[in-house]
C-alpha cells in the first residue's frame, strides 16, 4: 500500500483506492470532539434519535468519519463501544473480539476498513446499516417491486440533515466522477463543504453547472421563490458562491471546473459515480424545499430508464461544454454553457 503524491487517497496493492480527506492534526481532532459533544446535547435537548444526531454531526463537520459521527451521538467511549461489540458476539455464542482503541481509531479515521465481519457486528451495535456507517450501499430491499427495478435507492421529502448527509458521504466515497448541475446554493460554497470539494477533486474530476446569476432565466426563477432568496442578488451570489469555488479550482493538483448556463431547470442533479440524485424545483417553493430523489445506474450496463433520462441531461450539458462552438439548434436558440472566469 503506498499513499498518493497528493497524500489524499490511499493506493493498494491491486489498485484500488480507497479515499479519504487529509487527516487533521490532534487540535483539530479535540475541536471537533468538543463541537460533535455539543451537537449532541443540542440534540438531546431537541429530543433527536441517535441516528439524527449522527446525520447532525456529519451535517456540521463533514471531515468526520460516519463510524465516528455514530459513535459520538451515543455518547460512548471507544473503550464502551469495544464492550458492547464483544455483547453482541457473544449472545450469539462466539468469543468477543476485544477490539483494542487503537484498532477502532483506524477504523474511525478512515486508515484501516473494518473486516466484514465486524461492520455487520457493528451496524448491529449502532442498529443501522452498512452505507449509512460508510462502507457501501444498501442493498437490503427496502424498496420493493417497479420502485426497485427503477432504481429508485433513496427519498428525503426535502433538504434537511439527513440529505446533506447522504450528499457529504456519496462525495467523500466518489471514485470516478462528480458532476453537479441546478441554481447550486451557497451550501457549495460554504466552509463545511467548500473543503471537501477541494481535497475531492484531486481525486476524482468534479463539474459544476450553474445558472448564470446575471441571466434572464435566473430572476425569472427567483420571482418564484416564495420570499426573497439568500442568493437572489447576483453580485453577492457570486462573492459568495462563485468566487470561493473558482479559487477551489484553481489550487494546485485540483480537477474542478465551473461552468454557467443561461437557460431554464425545473430540477437539479448532483451525480456522484454510478448514483444520481434529483431535486425538484417548484412555484411558491424554495428549492430546498423540492423532493430529492437518488437513481441508481443498477445491474444493467446502461442503466435503468430513469437513469438514463438524467444521465441523459448531464452529458448533453457536458457535450456543450465541451464544444468549441455552441452546435445547432441550440446556438440558434440562444443556449450557452461557458466556463466560470472571475470578472469574465
Amino acid at each position: 500500500m503506498r499513499k498518493r503524491a497528493n497524500g489524499v487517497g490511499v493506493v493498494r496493492q491491486d489498485g484500488s483506492v480507497t479515499t479519504s480527506i487529509p487527516r487533521p492534526d490532534r487540535a483539530s481532532r479535540r475541536q471537533a470532539d468538543r463541537e460533535a459533544r455539543a451537537i449532541r446535547l443540542r440534540a438531546i435537548r431537541d429530543g433527536l434519535t441517535p441516528h439524527e444526531t449522527a446525520a447532525r454531526i456529519l451535517a456540521d463537520l463533514p471531515a468526520v468519519h460516519p463510524l465516528e459521527a455514530y459513535r459520538w451521538a451515543h455518547g460512548w467511549s471507544r473503550g464502551e463501544l469495544s464492550t458492547r461489540l464483544d455483547l453482541v458476539y457473544e449472545a450469539d455464542g462466539l468469543r468477543g473480539p476485544g477490539v483494542a482503541d487503537a484498532e477502532l481509531c483506524r477504523w474511525e479515521h478512515g486508515k484501516r476498513r473494518p473486516s466484514d465481519e465486524r461492520i455487520d457486528y457493528l451496524c448491529r451495535v449502532y442498529g443501522t446499516r452498512p452505507d449509512r456507517l460508510g462502507y457501501g450501499r444498501d442493498y437490503s430491499g427496502a424498496m420493493l417491486g417497479h420502485l426497485e427495478a427503477a432504481g429508485l435507492a433513496d427519498l428525503f421529502p426535502l433538504t434537511n440533515i439527513e440529505s446533506k448527509s447522504d450528499l457529504i458521504s456519496r462525495m467523500r466515497g466518489a471514485r470516478e466522477r462528480v458532476v453537479m448541475f441546478g441554481l447550486t446554493r451557497n451550501f457549495y460554497g460554504s466552509d463545511e463543504i467548500l473543503p471537501l470539494l477541494t481535497a475531492k477533486s484531486r481525486e476524482v474530476p468534479i463539474r459544476i453547472f450553474i445558472m448564470d446569476p446575471h441571466c434572464d432565466s435566473r430572476r425569472d426563477r427567483y420571482r418564484l421563490e416564495p420570499a426573497e432568496a439568500a442568493m437572489e442578488d447576483p453580485a453577492r451570489y457570486e462573492r459568495e458562491v462563485l468566487r470561493p469555488l473558482s479559487e477551489a479550482a484553481s489550487r494546485e493538483a485540483a480537477d474542478l471546473r465551473i461552468y454557467l448556463y443561461n437557460f431554464p431547470c425545473s430540477f437539479a442533479m448532483e451525480q456522484i459515480d454510478s448514483s444520481i440524485r434529483v431535486m425538484l424545483y417548484g412555484h411558491g417553493k424554495r428549492g430546498t424545499d423540492g423532493p430529492i430523489m437518488t437513481f441508481d445506474k443498477g445491474d444493467s450496463p446502461e442503466g435503468t430508464s430513469y437513469w438514463q433520462y438524467f444521465d441523459g441531461q448531464l452529458a448533453w450539458i457536458q457535450r456543450l461544454a465541451e464544444a468549441e462552438e455552441t452546435p445547432e439548434p441550440w446556438r440558434s436558440k440562444g443556449i450557452e454553457v461557458r466556463e466560470y472566469r472571475p470578472g469574465s
